[in-house]
Order: C-alpha cells, then sequence, then structure tokens
C-alpha cells in the first residue's frame, strides 16, 4: 500500500533488543521511501519492514525465488541470511520482468553434430508480483544509481540497481538491470574474511558498469 513518495522515519530504531545503525551512523530524519532505499538507510528498512511484517517479508522472497533459509527475525529486514548470487539475481530480474518470476539455468541445451540431444524446458513465467508495484520499485531502483550509493554504476542509458554490504564488509555487491540484461557482481574473501572499507557502491558497482558497457 506504499508509493515510492511515501515517507519514513529514519532515526535510531530498537527491536525485540536489536538496534540497527546506518552504514555512516547518521540519520535522515523522514524520508521518502525512494531516497531511503537510494541512500541504503538500514533503519527506515526496518522499519518498513516491520509494518509490512516478517512473514509476508519472506513470503515475497519465496514468491520472486529465493529458497535460501529465512528466519522471521528483526535482521531479514537488512539481509541478514546468507543466499547465492544466482538466486539473488533472479529476484532482481523478477522485478525487472515485470513481477513474472524468472528460473535461471546454465545449459540451454546439449547437441550432436546433426541433431540436439537434450533442450532445457521452457521455465514458465507465473506473475508472482503486482506488475504496478514492481515498476514502482524498479523506478526507485534507477534512483539508486542517479543519485544514491549506486552512482558508481551510472550507464549512459537507463538503468536500476541496489548495492550491498554485510557486516564489517565481509560481502559486497552490486546488482542490476539496463535493457534486457540483469547482472549480479558479489565480491569477497573465501574465508569470509572482512574487506575494510569496502562496500557494494564501490568495486562491485564499478566491476558491474564495465560489464555493462
Amino acid at each position: 500500500g506504499r508509493s515510492p513518495d511515501s515517507t519514513v522515519l529514519d532515526a535510531k530504531v530498537t527491536v525485540e533488543g536489536w538496534t540497527p545503525d546506518n552504514f555512516d551512523g547518521e540519520y535522515a530524519g523522514r524520508v521518502t521511501l525512494a531516497q531511503a532505499l537510494a541512500r541504503s538507510l538500514n533503519s527506515a528498512a526496518v522499519r518498513v519492514g516491520e509494518e509490512a511484517g516478517r512473514a509476508r517479508v519472506i513470503a515475497t522472497a519465496r514468491r520472486l525465488g529465493l529458497s535460501s533459509p529465512l528466519s522471521p527475525q528483526p535482521s531479514l529486514m537488512l539481509g541478514a541470511f546468507e543466499t547465492s548470487l544466482i538466486e539473488l539475481t533472479a529476484a532482481y530480474a523478477a522485478i525487472a520482468n515485470g513481477g513474472r518470476a524468472v528460473h535461471p539455468h546454465a545449459i540451454r541445451s546439449i547437441e550432436a553434430a546433426d541433431k540436439p540431444l537434450w533442450l532445457a524446458p521452457k521455465p514458465s513465467a507465473p506473475q508472482v508480483a503486482q506488475a504496478e508495484a514492481t515498476a514502482s520499485l524498479a523506478r526507485m531502483m534507477a534512483g539508486v544509481i542517479e543519485g544514491g550509493t549506486g552512482r558508481a554504476a551510472r550507464l549512459d542509458r537507463p538503468a536500476a540497481g541496489k548495492t550491498g554490504t554485510s557486516q564489517e564488509s565481509r560481502d559486497a555487491w552490486f546488482i542490476g538491470w539496463s535493457g534486457d540484461i540483469v547482472t549480479g557482481v558479489w565480491m569477497g574473501n573465501d574465508d569470509g574474511a572482512p574487506m575494510p572499507g569496502t562496500t557494494g557502491g564501490g568495486p562491485p558497482a564499478r566491476a558491474w558498469k564495465r560489464f555493462m558497457q
């Protein structure tokens, strides 16, 4: 029921004894949802998620294609649970696809010299989210690149996406699309060691831009 122009309070919030901080430790006060997403304001995201309800957040993630374990904890709103890059990129693809599910696969076909031996079945694309809602979200994600945390990914054509940085910069990613190509970039260490100073709006966004160009 919210729109990109709806407002939310970005201020310190505590849920069940857990108090998330914004990345820079500062708070913006009352902002629109579009501004909150563009600036990756954690406290605002938690407030919106709690308003929607954790069970509904998880149900939406499932419909978009996330099958990794998710638990109804307050930190769910900030992506505290691990998933794979391909799952997350496919979920973004569903948003880019007007709310229709996208099922990624690695092999299109296996062919002999004279005939195909196997073809990947054409996946169904059921409507898993409202087209109007995903269109609004896509516009908000365009704002991430135009003037938010994803400015380093800006192209010379329309694009939309989102940055992500996990605690202590153990993971940094940028996922987005332009035209009919959806691309996800993740950076991290094999042993999960922190990457001080690295954010999704830094090297991952720049790598995404180079690939998309």
